[in-house]
This record gives C-alpha cells, sequence and structure tokens, in this order.
C-alpha cells in the first residue's frame, strides 16, 4: 500500500479540522470558556497529531530509536512518528470524554452540523470508552509499539497484549504471510513452526520497514551473532544497514 495517497488524503481532511479546532480554541480562551478550549485543543491535539507523522513517513526519514540491556534490545519507532501518535490519542481520548459529559448539559460549546447534535456526545463517549484502555497501554508501554530481541527470541509488544517466540521456533523472516498471495507492505511478518504466523507493522521503524525486518532475520540466522543483542551492537548494526 503506498504511503503517499494515504498521507495526502489524510492531511486534506483531517489538516483543516486540526487549524480549525486550534483557532477555535484561542477564541475560547480569549472569551474565558476554559473548559471548550481545552476540548477544542483536545481535537486539534488528534487532527494535527494524527497527520504530523507523515512528514516523517513519506520521505523515508525514518531513524528508529532503542536502547539495551543485559537481556537484549528494545527497538521503538521514530519519534517523529511515535510521540504525535501519543499526543494525538491524550488530546482524542480527553476531549471525547469531556464532552460526552458536558456536551449535553450545554457546557462546551463546539460547533457542530444540527442534525449530529444529539448523536455527537454518544460517539464521544463510545470513542473516550474505547481510547482509554489504549491510552492506558500506551502510556504504561512508553509508546504506540515496540520490538523486543533477546538472544532467545523476539516479542512484539503491540494491540492488546504482546506475542513473540524462541528464535528455535521460527521457520521465515518475510513480508508474506504463507496464506497470502501478496506481501503485506511495511511488515514483519515471523513464521513459526506450529504454523502460528505472527506479523509486526514496522512503518515507523525504518522505510517500509525493510531494514528492522532484516534485523530480525538477520539474529535469526546467525545464532553466534546473538550476543550483540545484549551489549548495544544490534542497534549499530540496524543503524549502519549491515544484514550480511
Amino acid at each position: 500500500m503506498k504511503v503517499l495517497p494515504i498521507a495526502l488524503l489524510c492531511t486534506l481532511f483531517f489538516g483543516p479540522l486540526g487549524i480549525l479546532a486550534l483557532v477555535w480554541t484561542i477564541i475560547c480562551i480569549g472569551r474565558g470558556d476554559f473548559l471548550t478550549a481545552v476540548v477544542s485543543l483536545g481535537f486539534a491535539m488528534f487532527f494535527l497529531g494524527f497527520i504530523v507523522p507523515f512528514a516523517r513517513v513519506v520521505p523515508g526519514k525514518l531513524v528508529p530509536s532503542g536502547d539495551f540491556d543485559d537481556e537484549g534490545t528494545t527497538i521503538r519507532p521514530d519519534r517523529g512518528v511515535d510521540l504525535p501518535l501519543q499526543v494525538a490519542l491524550i488530546g482524542s481520548t480527553v476531549a471525547c470524554g469531556l464532552f460526552a459529559i458536558f456536551g449535553p448539559l450545554g457546557m462546551v460549546d463546539i460547533p457542530v452540523p444540527e442534525h449530529t447534535r444529539m448523536y455527537f456526545p454518544l460517539a464521544s463517549a463510545l470513542a473516550a470508552i474505547v481510547g482509554a484502555p489504549i491510552l492506558w497501554r500506551t502510556l504504561r508501554r512508553g509508546g504506540v509499539h515496540y520490538l523486543r530481541l533477546t538472544p532467545n527470541g523476539f516479542t512484539f509488544v503491540q494491540g492488546s497484549r504482546p506475542k513473540g517466540g524462541d528464535w528455535a521456533h521460527v521457520v521465515d523472516v518475510t513480508d508474506a504471510s504463507p496464506k497470502q498471495s501478496a506481501p503485506s507492505p511495511n511488515a514483519i511478518v515471523v513464521v513459526m513452526s506450529d504454523e502460528e504466523v505472527l506479523t509486526f507493522a514496522a512503518a515507523s521503524f525504518t522505510p517500509e520497514g525493510r531494514a528492522l525486518r532484516e534485523l530480525v532475520r538477520f539474529y535469526w540466522q546467525n545464532l553466534d551473532r546473538r550476543d550483540e543483542l545484549t551489549d548495544g551492537r544490534a542497534l549499530k548494526r540496524l543503524a549502519d544497514g549491515r544484514f550480511a
């Protein structure tokens, strides 16, 4: 899937909404309506925070962050992608929660179409209920998702719960599931010996996830190099693009 068309569509749709929400925030502050200002700012954070990462993803200017300890290496997305997405999640959850509570009481002055006025608080409540556990999980993990590599195996930390396995049980590291006729764009696909297929979204780490996928494949295939995962050399290898 090409990123550029998606980036253009999202920017054209969310960009103006984010700017309008930001302008309305300033207007509400000037009027002393601070509750509405907080709600409007939250929506602005969501709209703008959602499209800012495209400035890194589209041109391929991605630099993953990471750290290591005696047990292994943790690799996180480019901060220019991860942080705006966290801001967007915080903004949307807070804004929707406040609007769901105070909107029906007439305490939030957010201009919405008349025919959606009665449905907007309900939609906001649902968004807040769904977003709250995701926000909690994201803050607890320190990011939207990350990859953990150790000499014994790997862990994909994303979604509702982490998934991973031992290197000894891996039969392939690729970009396509055995049951798919086409590759999974920007993904790391790990096929296990029990035929389980684990997929990790890597587009926010390296361009199209290629370098990160090659790193995982390298340590799967090279048992004698896995000690690099405990001393920082794995991060250096990823930065240098040395996978042979």
